[in-house]
Parts: C-alpha cells; structure tokens; sequence
C-alpha cells in the first residue's frame, strides 16, 4: 500500500464518521427542508446585490471588510491524519508516511484554496459598486488573504508544538504584527505590494509545511491534534446538549502557573464557597478554556473597533448573553464531572448560588473590558 493509498482511505474514513454524526442529527426531511430555502435566498440576495448594493453596505468602512477577510485567514488548519498505530509502521515505511502526511497537506491547502475561491466570488459584486474595488485590487486582495491564510497554516504546525503560554505569546505577537501590515498594505492598495507580499507568504508556506512533513519528532503532538479534530463535530453536538456528558481526554499532568499547591481562595468555608473555589481553579487551569475565553475577547474587540457605531453596541450586547451562556455551560460541564455533584444537582441551592458567583467572577473582568471598549469605539467613532 503506497502513501497515497493510505491517505485516501484515511480520508474517506474520516469523511464517513463526520457523515454518520451529521445523518445522527438531521434526516434527509430536515436537510431538504433547510438547504433548499436557504440556496433559494442566497440566489436571491446574490442577484440582487449584482444590481444594487445595500444601504449598510454605503458606510462599512474598507478596512472592516480587509479585517473580516484577515479573521477568516487564521481559520483553518493543516492535517497529518496520523494515527497512533503509525509508530510502529514507522520504523519500516517512513517513505510511505511522508507521502501520507505531504498529501494531507496538500489537501489541506486545497480546502483553503476552494475556502477563498467561494469568498471570491461572493464577494465579486463589490467590483460593480465602488470604484476603488476595481478588479485588479480585487482580485490582488484575495491573492495576498490566500497566501496569508496558507502562511498562518504553517504557522500553526510551528505554534503546536510549544506549550500553551508560550503557544499563545507567539500566536499573540504574530496576529498583532500581520495586523498591522494588513492595515497598511489595504490602506495603501498597491497592487504590486500585494503580489510581493503573496510570493512571501507563498515561499515561506512551501518550506516551512514541506519540512514539517518530513519530521517526526512531533508526532505524539500531531497524533493529539488529529484526535481532537476527528471527535471536534461530536464535542460540538454534545456541548449543546445538557443531557450528554463527554469525558475529556485527561492530558500528562504538568506544573501549573495558578494555584500550584491549591490553597484556599475564600476565607468563608461554605458549599457555595467550596463549588466556586472549584471551579476558578479547574478554568485557570485548563488552557483550552483559557484560549477560549482570550478568543472570544479578542474576535469581539476587532468587531467593534471595525464596525458602524449601531453595531457596536448590538455586538456587546450579543457578546454579554452569549458569554454568560458559555460560562454557565461549562460550570455546568464540571458539575457533571464530579460524581458527587452530579446527584440532584438540579435540587441544590448552593450549586445555584456557586454558579452564579463564579460567572460573576469569571465573567465580570471580560464584559467590563468589552464595556470599555464599546465606549472608546463609541466616542471615538463620534469625533472622527
């Protein structure tokens, strides 16, 4: 069985368990019933856009759409496909490895490509309605947002392999950097400094995810992260359902930054307390949630820094429901957890009580600083 071979059946493994978990939830009744009207309004609207843009269109800003093209560059990410099996076919069939993990690569930048493709041609009607979105600047912008996405890809598979603060100062420093070149390259547009920059990014995505593919000292990592995206459409379905619980993957225990010898946090040793401690030191030290919690910060600041001034205030009031929402379901993901909570845990006052304070601990330092922000924006967008 050649590299080849393996990937395609890889491949279609996988697109088969995402296929039985999408036919779990919808029949063909639903599916029908939902892609039909939505296709048929999209037809609609797309036609009508060709004719004549809309209204709110008129006064979003250029750099609002260059930045919504730049959040849509850091989606995405390169598979390996690889198993934890492959360990010991390692040692005999290395070729046929790098040749499965160089065609998931490959795949990957397909996806990507076909990603930008579609949003091309969504947003093609732009060219008819404003003059500075001629077709080349167009067509020039969606080179460099390509390449910048096939960068960040590679990117990624560098930032995996560090631990999660170190991961997150690097991701942090390099959003922050490419922001601010994105700013001046879509302020200038030139369309001779877009193709440079293209080349860059597409000369720097070839090597970097070309000898990425022909190392295996991460490979515990990229069997980690495979898992992860396989069961990523079946953790979705379960997070919005409070009656199934599923069990997380409990990674090699590490040394922790918060809490290192768990001394007690409130003076006042009650229940309520007691739920509370527990869950403040089970979110600071899990990094996923943290990343979460940094992300959903970070994505609204962008929105409402970006945005027309009525849809700043639509975008916080938006983000504080669903961020008290995404607090509680992961206090509640704890309380199921804990065998010992879990027992009527509907019926006890003091779990109430406990959620209640730790979403106002947790989540009053997020909403006050997107608070701020919406009214810094807010003014800001007044004066000039």
């Amino acid at each position: 069985m050649s590299g080849l071979q393996l990937f395609y059946i890889r491949l279609k493994q996988d697109y088969r368990s995402q296929w039985k978990i999408v036919r779990s939830i919808f029949d063909w009744t639903i599916i029908i019933y939902l892609a039909v009207p939505a296709l048929v309004f999209l037809a609609i609207f797309y036609r009508s856009w060709w004719q004549q843009a809309p209204e709110w269109l008129a006064t979003f800003p250029t750099i609002s759409f260059a930045m919504l093209c730049y959040i849509l560059a850091w989606q995405g990410n390169c598979r390996t496909y690889m198993e934890e099996a492959d360990q010991l076919y390692l040692l005999q069939h290395k070729v046929k490895i790098v040749n499965m993990r160089t065609m998931a690569m490959v795949y990957s930048v397909s996806l990507t490509f076909l990603k930008w493709i579609a949003l091309f041609i969504l947003f093609l009607p732009i060219t008819r309605h404003f003059p500075e979105w001629n077709a080349g600047n167009f067509t020039s912008v969606f080179l460099y947002f390509l390449s910048l996405n096939i960068a960040l890809l590679s990117c990624k598979q560098v930032f995996n392999q560090y631990r999660f603060w170190k991961k997150w100062s690097f991701a942090t420093v390099t959003f922050i950097c490419l922001s601010i070149l994105t700013f001046i390259v879509v302020h200038q547009l030139t369309v001779t400094f877009f193709l440079v920059l293209s080349i860059i990014f597409l000369g720097f995505s070839v090597r970097q995810l070309t000898s990425y593919q022909r190392q295996f000292k991460t490979f515990y990592k990229d069997v980690d992260d495979e898992k992860k995206r396989k069961v990523l459409l079946t953790s979705f379905v379960f997070s919005i359902n409070p009656e199934i619980h599923m069990h997380k993957q409990k990674p090699k225990k590490r040394s922790v930054l918060l809490w290192r010898n768990s001394k007690r946090i409130f003076k006042k040793r009650t229940a309520a307390n007691g739920v509370t401690e527990l869950f403040i030191k089970a979110f600071f030290r899990d990094s996923s949630l943290i990343y979460n919690y940094l992300q959903m910060l970070s994505l609204t600041t962008v929105l409402i820094v970006l945005t027309p001034i009525w849809m700043k205030w639509l975008f916080f009031i938006g983000f504080y429901f669903f961020f008290n929402e995404w607090l509680k379901l992961t206090f509640q993901d704890l309380i199921k957890q804990n065998p010992y909570l879990l027992i009527d845990r509907e019926k006890k006052q003091y779990l109430l009580q406990a959620q209640i304070k730790s979403q106002r601990i947790i989540g009053a330092p997020g909403i006050v600083y997107m608070l701020i922000i919406t009214s810094l924006a807010t003014w800001l967008s007044s004066i000039f």
